[in-house]
């Protein structure tokens, strides 16, 4: 294709593309706003059923779907680099990798999150059990992003199916290509293993049919995406009082203190601001080093951005840095965010413009970039999420407060790293003082394959979780439930005092008043006294 584009002439269907060769895939029908309550009542009655079934029944689907996986790790990763132009290695750590571990993490914990658990039922309720039951809340819809889509799809999937919810999953129209090829897989594992695939169903289509699926009568939505679009969501979805869950933008930070050693952070530098042409929310934006180490930082980081080969990486070998997978329009948006910088004082040390593939023309490349002297106010360092290869140097510091006060100027909060040569002085200095929702000290990232941890940010960022205890009882109905715990001797009896109709305003004041004062008075005197005048006022006749 000369100029790839997702527009078709008729508007029923998207127009798919390799964005690193703009080589033609074809195109996938659009899912019409009209046909959304369709696929709710197919994915509601599945899920009637679903919700019934044992986690014996669905341990089986989440084993049958990652034997799937480790067996079909290569294909995946092809459908995936092919559809969004990151390299194969980038997919196989952010698509499979992730994908393994949040099914076996489910597989091995996901019982416990869902056990019913019984709490203190307080001082005067003794008699009773006290307890909190998860149950499936219904039909979930979850609008993922296409940076990572066999992973985007199959996480809301993996959680919303051990939890006894149907899901219905819209695409971004980015990479409707893989998503429909890998909605056919896992529908099809699921109805190997005997069960209805309508338990889950995919929605493919632009802002229409995404905002079909808010309006329509789901009973919860994951939003992962931009923050724009995510207040858009919330908005409509307010009409139903849809409970929402949203993974928005990151401008994560990793900062590094005087006493860290660079040539050991310098990888993991370069994997959090480089994987997946920085197309990562939890990606590195920003860059704060202290006076004592950021000099060498940058050298260290200029010689190894040199040597990146940046290429088609299912058509070249050994490819650094792939395409950007949203094309013209995101080229441009770092183009400008790159220029404001620049007109601002920030200086370009590599990179920094479009790049014109001498064998795929039609392809989308960002030069891997190296800026410096970037501000707090600046655009690139505060408001937009750059969402590319762009390593954002801000500094130097002198200070612990200086690099806090830079970092908590952004509002964003999603993750953050902080390298150290003292993870103890690190956390209490500088981790445990930033806003964000997550922070890894001497590392990048690893917060999302450890899946026992919960997953999301603050402010700009978005609110609730993914992944963790708190990932699948978020999308489970959250019940408070009593029970007598000695029903053949002891149940709630009001006293007669207390009945209606009420024969005594002031005899049931003091009866109340008394009791009270037994079970919460701070003297034993006081407790004796309220004791006497409860037996008066309860014997006495009604």
């Amino acid at each position: 294709m000369e100029k790839p584009t997702l527009q078709t002439a008729d508007w029923n269907r998207i127009q798919c593309y390799d964005p690193a060769t703009g080589r033609n895939l074809g195109t996938v029908p659009i899912t019409p706003p009209e046909e959304i309550p369709v696929l709710l009542n197919r994915c509601r009655e599945a899920q009637t059923q679903w919700a019934q079934t044992s986690l014996t029944v669905r341990k089986q689907v989440l084993r049958s779907l990652l034997d799937f996986v480790v067996t079909n790790q290569e294909t995946i990763c092809k459908i995936s680099a092919r559809d969004t132009g990151k390299t194969f290695l980038d997919a196989q750590l952010g698509e499979i990798l992730t994908t393994c571990e949040k099914i076996k993490w489910t597989l091995q914990h996901g019982e416990k999150a869902l056990r019913t658990e019984y709490r203190e039922a307080g001082t005067v309720l003794k008699y009773k059990y006290a307890m909190v039951v998860y149950e499936p809340i219904g039909v979930q819809a979850a609008i993922v992003s296409w940076n990572y889509p066999f992973h985007n799809i199959v996480g809301p999937i993996i959680t919303a199916l051990f939890a006894g919810n149907g899901i219905m999953v819209k695409a971004s129209e980015y990479a409707s290509w893989s998503a429909s090829i890998y909605l056919k897989y896992i529908r099809d594992i699921i109805a190997a293993t005997g069960n209805n695939p309508d338990i889950v169903q995919l929605v493919i289509g632009f802002k229409e049919s995404g905002k079909a699926l808010v309006k329509a009568p789901v009973d919860h939505i994951t939003f992962i995406g931009s923050t724009a679009v995510g207040k858009e969501i919330m908005a409509a979805a307010a009409d139903n009082l849809t409970p929402c869950v949203l993974e928005l933008g990151g401008k994560d930070c990793l900062i590094l203190r005087s006493d860290c050693n660079v040539d050991q952070t310098l990888p993991l530098v370069l994997r959090g601001v480089f994987q997946n042409c920085g197309q990562n929310c939890i990606g590195i934006e920003r860059i704060l080093a202290h006076e004592a180490v950021y000099d060498t930082l940058v050298d260290r980081l200029l010689e190894r951005v040199r040597q990146f080969k940046q290429g088609a990486p299912l058509d070249e070998p050994n490819i650094d840095q792939g395409a950007m997978t949203m094309g013209e329009v995101h080229l441009q948006k770092l183009t400008a965010l790159v220029e404001d910088a620049v007109a601002q004082g920030a200086r370009v040390r590599h990179g920094g413009h479009v790049v014109k593939h001498p064998r795929f023309p039609a392809g989308s490349y960002f030069a891997p970039t190296v800026l410096t002297g970037v501000t707090p106010a600046m655009r690139i360092a505060r408001t937009d999420e750059h969402f590319g290869p762009v390593a954002v140097l801000m500094g130097p510091y002198a200070t612990d407060a200086e690099l806090i006060a830079a970092a908590n100027q952004c509002s964003f909060g999603l993750g953050s790293s902080v390298f150290t040569a003292n993870p103890a002085q690190g956390y209490d200095a500088l981790a445990r003082r930033l806003r964000t929702g997550m922070c890894n000290i001497n590392d990048f990232g690893v917060n999302y394959i450890c899946q026992s941890l919960p997953f999301g940010g603050v402010g700009q960022s978005g609110f609730g979780r993914l992944a963790g205890y708190e990932g699948i009882r978020g999308v489970c109905l959250t019940r408070a439930i009593t029970r007598d715990r000695f029903p053949a001797w002891i149940r709630t009896s009001i006293p007669a005092v207390l009945q209606y109709p009420t024969r005594s305003d002031r005899a049931a004041g003091d009866f109340a008043m008394a009791l009270v004062n037994m079970v919460y008075s701070a003297t034993w005197a006081s407790r004796a006294a309220a004791l006497v005048v409860l037996a008066k006022l309860g014997l006495a006749n009604p």
